[in-house]
């Protein structure tokens, strides 16, 4: 309600604005001219995914199509309103909501193309992913509203399904030269990916997967915090050959994140460093154990350091990271994925403790055809089933193997590209179906296409 009162009365000053100017100024600047000016651009997605599950339980496979629609104003004085909506539809595929009959569960990435808070529902799914107002001088702009945040290691857009995440509030972005920059956020209501619904942050809090406390229990946090919003601080250096970045994350009552990335870059080699520290605000130790998001002993540390080769074509590169068994680190998965840099597409560090990651990753970019091919492996080590106060949602050590084809073609077909996914996942140990099921031991295949105009 907020933003479109703001969106009302900037609409409002550009028009009194041009009432006040002569006929020939009105004739080049009333209204009507900001919009004739703007920008429209959008893109078509087309996203096929099916995952084969081991032996004899459920396979599931879906096909979506949707899109995305961007508009935004022409610059006024600085002043810029925007407005972007995004929709999906499910074209073809097997029955989502059938039960596998020996874990009697069903489907879990699949639905993710569609709205996992309302599984089922495949036909009416359209967002408002932003509605703002910006004020823009040089590099330096404060925007208002459902906003496109700048990218964060935790808080980011993650555009890996049929939509992404999407954030509302304020967002202030300074460039003092071309080497500082200063971000200051708050956000306070989100639109998780694969979520078409908006909600207020302590109503999304604990939305998703709430997994098990370090007793064992059963977790049950969400709706015993009623937290604010997100407050965050981004700097950063760029240099010539080194980079600095700090990231701090508090969650209004949860917790606070503060995260340093350090990069140096020397010839054909890039080495990296990564820290980040969690830890428990005061409110929650008032609640009772089972309610409580981190327990006031838990301290997540973790420690990522990365060295690459890059001489073109190829890039090659191994990614090292420790989680100390301090604590496990917790972030409100509903806003964003955290971005290690042992990160990769279907596994990530959140909820974890005390165990070793290791990534191997090799690109091959083809020049002409422009296509890049690229492998990844994954090694997770530590995580033991039944160990709860190091690992939130019990699962076993993996390995896991990604590989990935993107082809853009060039010409009359510039603005389509095609992305391969093939990902293989699987327990180090533990073989109950329970235990596996949607979660490891299996193979899943991603087919996008995406045209941008």
């Amino acid at each position: 309600m907020k933003t479109n009162l703001f969106l009302i009365l900037f609409l409002a000053c550009i028009a009194t604005s041009n009432a006040q100017n002569g006929v020939e100024d009105e004739r080049q600047s009333r209204i009507e001219n900001y919009f004739k000016n703007s920008t429209l651009k959008g893109r078509i997605r087309n996203f096929t995914m099916a995952t084969y599950n081991r032996g004899s339980l459920q396979n599931y496979s879906t096909n979506a199509s949707g899109g995305v629609i961007n508009f935004k104003t022409e610059s006024f004085k600085g002043f810029q309103a925007g407005i972007q909506a995004s929709f999906t539809y499910k074209t073809i595929g097997s029955d989502l909501k059938s039960i596998d009959p020996v874990v009697e569960r069903g489907d879990k990435w699949e639905f993710e193309l569609y709205d996992v808070f309302n599984k089922g529902e495949f036909n009416h799914l359209v967002r408002l992913d932003e509605l703002y107002l910006k004020y823009q001088v040089g590099n330096n702009y404060l925007s208002y509203g459902k906003i496109k945040t700048e990218y964060t290691r935790i808080i980011n857009a993650s555009d890996g399904r049929m939509n992404r995440f999407a954030h509302s509030g304020a967002w202030m972005h300074l460039n003092f030269d071309s080497s500082h920059s200063l971000d200051l956020g708050w956000l306070n209501r989100v639109s998780p990916r694969a979520s078409y619904d908006w909600f207020d942050f302590k109503d999304v809090f604990g939305l998703v997967n709430q997994g098990f406390q370090p007793n064992g229990e059963l977790a049950s946090y969400r709706n015993f915090y009623p937290s604010n919003g997100i407050s965050v601080v981004s700097y950063g250096i760029k240099g010539d050959n080194l980079n600095f970045h700090f990231y701090n994350f508090l969650f209004d009552k949860i917790s606070n994140i503060s995260w340093l990335e350090v990069d140096l870059t020397f010839q054909s080699y890039k080495i990296g460093i990564q820290y980040a520290h969690s830890r428990p605000l005061d409110f929650g130790d008032q609640l009772n154990f089972e309610n409580r998001y981190l327990q006031p002993d838990e301290r997540a540390n973790i420690f990522s350091t990365k060295l690459s080769w890059f001489n073109t074509p190829w890039e090659v590169s191994l990614a090292y990271t420790h989680a100390m068994d301090t604590g496990r680190f917790l972030f409100p998965k509903e806003i964003g994925r955290d971005n290690f840099y042992t990160s990769m597409p279907r596994s990530r560090l959140e909820g974890l403790g005390g165990v070793d990651v290791f990534t191997f990753r090799i690109d091959y970019h083809f020049i002409n055809p422009n296509l890049k091919i690229g492998f990844n492996y994954q090694d997770l080590s530590g995580a033991e089933v039944g160990d709860f106060h190091l690992n939130k949602y019990n699962i076993d050590s993996t390995r896991q193997f990604n590989t990935q084809f993107t082809y853009s073609p060039k010409g009359f077909f510039k603005g389509l590209s095609f992305d391969l996914l093939w990902v293989y996942r699987e327990n180090k140990n533990e073989n109950q179906p329970e235990l596996f099921f949607n979660r490891s031991n299996f193979h899943q295949l991603n087919f996008v296409t995406n045209f941008h105009f």
